[in-house]
């Protein structure tokens, strides 16, 4: 086992080792092992599809392939390469008090949140009406197909979500000097830096975008737990339910009005299955080669990198709208269900690279375990990055890296925070 994850006897420390590379696999090896046993007539009550994944050990046998040669890449990562980048966050370089330090980005964070959640109001009409009624789906549409803001700027909350994990983690880093305010001061900047992650999950809750709330939520407890040594799995429990709860919450607004006829379990309970044990569904056709995708007109490259667009511009390589609707076609022509097309990012490999998958996934071991160690070391590459990353294992049921995807966006916050950091320090000096 990595070092840094085994105590000096010898033990493994099972607080350090789920927030590493190794412990973001949990959910997604979880789900493989669900899906494995999952009684078929009640998944075909609520998908409304065959059940392929039962007691399928082919299935299994290939998932878990992956995932051991992803910790292979974790393993051949601990020898001490020089990394790429080396911003350190280091206390005695911060020239400004730390209150004005973290507040004024502080401030531009919430900014730009009140100005993403302002721009959905002005280029969305009846945006409230919309949300109250259920009918969230169509800002989905809108914003994809018959709505353009301008300059990319509906994709704001995607370069927001790095600085707040970088803004979170100088909370938690700087607790000792930030108690040396006073009371009032040391409260009222507590309460900013809450006001801001409620800001961001209500701004996705009204975008109805579910992959930046688990992203966001996931990185919280990454970095409140890599600062805070309770009990891992109280909080691990906490972190499901607020999950599942925003998930319904979301789910209802956008399909509520849509599909009114459908009961309250068949809405959610049949959503959540559709959006985890489902991707398993297609993942075992995938692998049976009875599914394919790429055969359908997607893209090799968009499994493998799916970096999409430049961020903040209206540069796109690849149509969403497009391969979403080829895909959801592939699925429904396989007899599967026709409202669910994710395949596990297993099986969207898999389409791509065949059989040379596992070596996809030493690539990605190796990645995520010098995020980690850039992490652990207070770098800012790693404080921005390495939350993403843990997210994008533990999203591994979506059929696209969730971590190349949003790498452009991440990379502008680092940007970002750098030259904070840099104009922070001349501001000083003059």
């Amino acid at each position: 086992m990595e070092a840094g994850v085994a105590n000096m006897d010898g033990k493994i420390n099972t607080h350090k080792m789920i927030l590493s590379p190794y412990g973001a696999t949990l959910f997604p090896v979880l789900l493989l092992f669900i899906s494995f046993i999952f009684p078929p007539s009640l998944y075909e009550h609520y998908v409304n599809e065959p059940n392929y994944t039962f007691l399928n050990f082919k299935m299994l046998a290939f998932g878990l392939l992956c995932v051991f040669f992803y910790y292979i890449g974790i393993y051949i990562s601990k020898y001490k390469y020089s990394p790429l980048f080396n911003f350190r966050l280091i206390k005695k370089n911060i020239k400004l008090p730390i209150f004005k330090y973290l507040g004024i980005i502080l401030a531009i964070a919430i900014f730009l949140k009140l100005f993403f959640i302002f721009l959905l109001f002005v280029y969305i009409d009846n945006l409230l009406e919309i949300i109250i009624s259920g009918k969230g789906q169509l800002i989905k549409d809108y914003l994809g197909k018959k709505i353009k803001i301008p300059f990319g700027l509906g994709a704001l909350p995607s370069f927001i979500i790095g600085i707040e994990f970088w803004l979170l983690y100088k909370w938690y880093a700087f607790q000792t000097e930030l108690i040396h305010l006073s009371k009032s001061k040391y409260f009222k900047f507590k309460m900013l830096i809450l006001f801001s992650m409620v800001l961001f999950i209500v701004s996705n809750i009204i975008h109805v975008t579910r992959p930046l709330l688990v992203i966001f939520l996931l990185g919280w407890f990454l970095i409140y737990s890599h600062f805070n040594k309770g009990s891992i799995f109280r909080r691990i429990v906490k972190l499901s339910i607020i999950i599942v709860l925003i998930f319904i919450i979301v789910q209802i607004l956008r399909s509520a009005g849509i599909d009114s006829y459908e009961s309250f379990d068949k809405l959610v309970l049949g959503k959540l299955l559709g959006y985890t044990i489902a991707d398993f569904n297609r993942f075992a056709l995938i692998i049976e080669g009875k599914l394919n995708y790429v055969e359908a007109g997607i893209s090799r490259i968009f499994y493998i990198l799916p970096i999409y667009k430049i961020p903040l511009t209206n540069i796109v390589f690849f149509d969403f709208v497009e391969y979403s609707s080829l895909s959801l076609s592939a699925a429904g022509n396989a007899g599967l269900n026709s409202s669910y097309n994710m395949a596990t990012l297993f099986g969207g490999i898999y389409q791509s690279i065949g059989i040379a998958t596992p070596l996809y996934f030493t690539v990605l071991g190796f990645i995520g375990n010098r995020l980690y160690i850039s992490f652990k070391n207070g770098k800012t590459f790693g404080i921005i990055f390495y939350p993403l990353f843990y997210a994008s294992v533990a999203l591994w049921m979506i059929d696209v890296n969730i971590f190349f995807m949003f790498f452009l966006y991440f990379f502008y916050s680092f940007i970002f925070v750098v030259l904070y950091e840099a104009f922070v320090n001349i501001k000083r000096r003059m």
